[in-house]
């Protein structure tokens, strides 16, 4: 084990050098072609996502989105350059949305985006950098529809163009279905160290609750970057669309 695994051996998720894919903004997208094995409708889930964003300000870029026919559920940095976590339920009505109060904009900087929600309590967070950043919500009682068809990792999974994500990213993680209250300072150290670090979420992600996600897209150090579309979560793998290149820095830097 490094020095980077055991500086926080006395807590639950030691740090963990990662390594980043760089998607270039034009072509480079990530797709299911299904939706991910195992995705249910409910009412909660977690999200947790390294970014750096590389251009595009001014224009909504996704991270994640899941749509065939309908749009119900996405992850975006929208077009207020404000990130977004939006889900809609089976008839098309937005009952989730997250929105972060700072605009996030091109910058070497790496930013921590960390989400959770349950709507039958109408809970929600959203902290950027370990920093609660919740400038608007919605949290409505009622069922997201989670299992559309189609999943998408940077940009739509139906290729539409011009909302591809222009920048690197690591460590992507999605969990519907659970949920953590980040809130709780302890639950956040399960996602990102008190240095403002990744940490070590388990082989297949499952190290914060105790499931695996259904997503979760990871390199290790000096791993070769086109292994970013073999999910370690238990949603089944990914195919890329252009060619993803190894990021020049990393959230563990």
């Amino acid at each position: 084990m490094s020095i980077h695994q055991t500086l926080f051996a006395g807590y639950s998720n030691p740090l963990r050098v990662v390594d980043a894919a760089d998607f270039d903004g034009t072509n480079d997208y990530m797709t299911r072609g299904a939706d991910l094995t195992g995705s249910a409708d409910s009412k909660s889930g977690i999200l947790s996502a390294w970014l750096r964003i590389d251009g595009h300000d001014g224009v909504q870029i996704f991270i994640l989105e899941n749509y065939s026919s309908a749009l119900r559920f996405f992850f975006y940095r929208n077009s207020l350059n404000t990130f977004t976590i939006s889900g809609r339920n089976a008839s098309g009505t937005v009952i989730l949305s997250l929105v972060s109060s700072t605009t996030y904009t091109t910058s070497s900087t790496w930013r921590h985006v960390l989400a959770s929600w349950d709507l039958a309590t109408a809970a929600g967070h959203l902290y950027i950098n370990d920093v609660s950043d919740l400038g608007s919500s919605t949290l409505t009682n009622d069922t997201l529809d989670y299992t559309t068809g189609a999943f998408a990792v940077g940009a739509s999974p139906v290729g539409a163009p011009g909302d591809e994500f222009d920048g690197a990213m690591a460590d992507i993680y999605f969990a519907p279905g659970q949920y953590l209250d980040f809130s709780i300072a302890a639950n956040r150290r399960k996602f990102i160290s008190p240095s403002g670090k990744p940490v070590h979420l388990g082989t297949d992600g499952s190290l914060p609750t105790g499931t695996a996600p259904l997503l979760y897209c990871h390199l290790d150090d000096g791993e070769a970057v086109a292994n970013f579309a073999t999910n370690r979560g238990s949603g089944g793998n990914l195919s890329i669309t252009g060619a993803l290149d190894t990021a020049s820095s990393s959230p563990s830097d």
